[in-house]
């Protein structure tokens, strides 16, 4: 391309190039639930309702809620790892598990020195 004048070829310059602005808010998918969340929440629910077709009913307990109460254990722990983040991190749960395994994994290397021995 050409152009008449330098003010020209400045004016257009870093127009093509725009920069991503990363807001930190998260699209919502279905409802209130962004994705990271669904990831989360729909093996827990899929989990509880295998869960349902195995495990019995609490007895001795009268209450339809009540009596099928453990079915949410799945859930409850699906909603924890979708929803708890570290305040000071901003890292989601399994993520600060995940850095923490790695860490632990990792190999390590430890050199003593003895005061007051020469080196050689």
């Amino acid at each position: 391309m050409h152009y008449k004048n330098k003010d020209d070829v400045l004016m257009l310059w870093g127009r093509n190039n725009e920069i991503p602005y990363k807001s930190g808010i998260e699209e919502k998918i279905l409802g209130p639930f962004s994705f990271s969340k669904l990831a989360w929440l729909i093996p827990g629910v899929i989990v509880s309702v295998q869960m349902s077709k195995i495990a019995p009913k609490i007895p001795f307990v009268n209450h339809l809620l009540f009596e099928r109460i453990h079915l949410l254990i799945p859930i409850g722990i699906a909603a924890v790892f979708a929803y708890f983040k570290d305040r000071r991190t901003n890292l989601t749960l399994y993520q600060l598990l995940k850095i923490k395994r790695d860490i632990k994994k990792r190999r390590r290397c430890f050199v003593y020195h003895r005061k007051n021995m020469p080196r050689s």
